[in-house]
């Protein structure tokens, strides 16, 4: 589960100092033995279709941006139904936009109208001008051009909601192109590339390993009898730690979340976040390794 991000200040302001040069921590400070460094954000980034692996833009040790596109699964029928969806689109709005029939319609009913006037007006005056089966024909002809304005508006109704039709179908078109391009969730480095160029993956296979390591994870532990949950909440953190050939360096980081629950041993786990930093292009913080934590409390 990702932790929501905790934007933190390359210094923090402490209410505790540093550590003494003798190794003793200050007063109001809570000392935190062999914590562990771990992830906060990782992912094995996976194919959501399948098909074969056209191509791979990264691999181990490459740092990457959330949203990168990573590798390419072959595409080309995708694109191609994505290119029809567009077409039938464009068949469809023509459609939605001609009203030649539902003129036509209209100009034939008035027509049709002006004849079974016309013939009613000729029997006003002289009786039995145009004989009753005309005038029946007549009436009949103007009532189905009526009803063939209201079929071709109708229809230009249809041809309107076919447009909606085509345009979610050319979206479905879309994202089974995007749906193809494997890109990172986060920003990070890749760690490990499962698959290669040429390879055929399913859906669900991971294809590279990414992990976020500028801002890491310490986890340790605190006596349930000696601290309150309130008093450490929040508060700010230095992290000791030991690098190689018996050199020190130290980090700030805060505490973001306090267990609920008291384990066996009357302890009760804590973590912070902690800004990583580089080191001739290496980090110096290491998923893995054992830290010290000081906590400065109240």
């Amino acid at each position: 589960m990702q932790v929501p991000t905790i934007v933190l200040g390359a210094v923090l302001v402490l209410t505790g100092a540093e550590p003494d040069r003798d190794g003793k921590a200050p007063a109001n400070t809570a000392v935190l033995q062999h914590c562990l460094v771990s992830l906060i954000e990782e992912a094995q980034v996976p194919a959501q279709e399948a098909g074969v692996l056209v191509g791979i833009d990264v691999r181990e040790g490459h740092q990457v941006a959330a949203g990168q596109l990573l590798a390419q699964i072959d595409d080309s029928r995708a694109v191609m139904a994505h290119r029809v969806a567009g077409l039938e689109l464009q068949v469809a709005q023509e459609k939605a936009s001609n009203d030649i029939s539902v003129r036509y319609a209209k100009a034939a009913s008035q027509v049709a109208e002006a004849e079974y006037l016309q013939g009613k007006e000729a029997n006003d005056k002289v009786a039995g001008t145009v004989p009753q089966a005309e005038m029946r024909r007549l009436m009949l002809t103007h009532r189905r051009s009526v009803l063939q304005i209201e079929q071709a508006q109708l229809d230009l109704h249809l041809a309107t909601l076919q447009v909606q039709v085509d345009e979610a179908e050319m979206e479905a078109a879309a994202k089974e192109v995007e749906r193809r391009r494997i890109k990172s969730p986060l920003d990070g480095i890749v760690v490990k590339v499962y698959q290669h160029s040429g390879e055929w993956v399913k859906p669900g296979d991971p294809v590279l390993h990414v992990v976020r390591v500028d801002r890491l994870r310490i986890e340790g532990f605190l006596n349930a009898s000696e601290y309150a949950p309130a008093e450490v909440d929040g508060r700010p953190i230095t992290v000791r730690i030991e690098l190689a050939r018996g050199r020190q360096d130290t980090f700030q980081g805060k505490v973001v979340f306090v267990s609920p629950l008291v384990e066996a041993g009357g302890e009760f786990r804590i973590w912070a976040e902690v800004l990583n930093r580089k080191q001739n292009e290496h980090w110096l913080l290491r998923p893995g390794l054992s830290t010290e934590m000081m906590i400065h409390l109240k």
